[in-house]
């Protein structure tokens, strides 16, 4: 059923993807796990809450207390309060952070670049929006829910 190869194919890449750590730190000294990595990312475009980092991420925010600690311990972000709003809590990477979260995005921009290699850069730019698509309708049926 078409079902079951979706739903097979789609756990073998998040599989992939997540348990591979794809996200390494500068000659391999710090593997930062998906997650980490995923809110240094949105970090590493300026301050947010962690009220933005949750819905930008889609992570809940039991989780996302528990990985802002775990930033916040190996001293990749800070909290500091808002200069606008003193009732707001901002979050901010911190350099060494960016320069843990930068280090792996090369590297994933590395395995990005062989995955393009291995399939070609045709079937790379179709599958794009297909992966945008999927997000999107995902995103739809999360909501109804």
């Amino acid at each position: 059923m078409l079902n079951e190869e979706l739903l097979s194919v789609w756990l073998q890449l998040t599989n992939v993807i997540d348990n591979q750590r794809l996200i390494g730190g500068p000659a391999g000294r710090y593997k930062m796990p998906f997650n980490e990595a995923l809110v240094c990312g949105l970090l590493a475009g300026g301050c947010r809450t962690a009220s933005d980092l949750c819905s930008e991420s889609r992570i809940l925010k039991s989780q996302m207390t528990a990985i802002l600690r775990s930033l916040e311990e190996k001293g990749v972000i800070q909290r500091q309060r808002s200069q606008h709003d003193r009732r707001r809590i901002e979050l901010r990477l911190l350099p060494e952070g960016y320069a843990r979260y930068d280090g792996g995005h090369r590297q994933a921009l590395g395995l990005a670049d062989r995955l393009i290699s291995a399939m070609g850069e045709e079937k790379i730019r179709q599958l794009i929006p297909l992966l945008r698509q999927v997000t999107e309708v995902f995103d739809q049926i999360q909501q109804e829910v």
